[in-house]
């Protein structure tokens, strides 16, 4: 009898040590944890970039040119005014003019000038939605990399010469990149559709324009 007795309380000894050695195991494991996981860490200061947010853009042509279906291709003049109306669509207000050359009709017969110096004078203005459907980066010496976007855009307008008006349709493609915030340089490619009866009779010819701006951000 007494040996069972010690047998019980040897038992009861070793859950009880087994016991107290668990939670010490269980309260080392929780410590551990929070030394891991420490709520207290020190936040990294960070400073957001200031980028303007004006929505009115300035464009001025550094430099274009026109080729006018039959007339040749001659310097080309001009600027725009545009709104963003956010970061995918913009809409824009265009001016530019141009001076024509000979007709190919004029130089291979040899016959009096179809126009005037005063009705060779081309101008024309156009209001168009744009699309930016690929913005991107582009990289400059690997030293720079400058933000930039490709446009689709779109129109309607008029074109004035011969003493003459013409509805005419623009649609075109471009890219912008933004050397500032408030400055960018952009490359733009129009092709300018209307029809005219200069050669007796209708005829919708496809004019290509090319210019190269500079844009403002105010």
């Amino acid at each position: 009898m007494e040996t069972r007795v010690r047998r019980i309380y040897v038992k009861l000894a070793g859950l009880l040590l087994a016991g107290s050695l668990s939670s010490g195991a269980l309260a080392q494991y929780d410590q551990d944890i929070d030394e891991i996981i420490s709520p207290d860490l020190e936040r990294r200061e960070i400073r957001e970039a200031k980028i303007d947010s004006e929505d009115f853009e300035f464009t001025a042509y550094l430099g274009g040119i026109m080729s006018v279906e039959d007339f040749g291709s001659n310097a080309l003049y001009g600027g725009s005014l545009a709104y963003h109306i956010s970061e995918d669509f913009f809409m824009e207000a265009a001016y530019g003019q141009t001076t024509l050359g000979e007709s190919s009709y004029e130089r291979l017969s040899g016959s009096a000038p179809l126009l005037t110096d005063e009705e060779r004078e081309l101008s024309m203005y156009n209001l168009s939605l744009a699309w930016n459907f690929l913005p991107g980066e582009i990289f400059v010496f690997d030293d720079w990399a400058l933000n930039s976007n490709l446009y689709l855009i779109g129109g309607i307008g008029n074109t004035s010469f011969a003493d003459e008006e013409h509805f005419t349709y623009n649609v075109g493609a471009g890219v912008r990149v933004l050397a500032q915030d408030w400055l960018a340089l952009r490359l733009d490619v129009r092709d300018h559709i209307f029809e005219h009866e200069i050669f007796g009779e209708p005829l919708t010819t496809n004019n290509l324009s090319a210019q190269l701006g500079i844009s403002i951000y105010f």
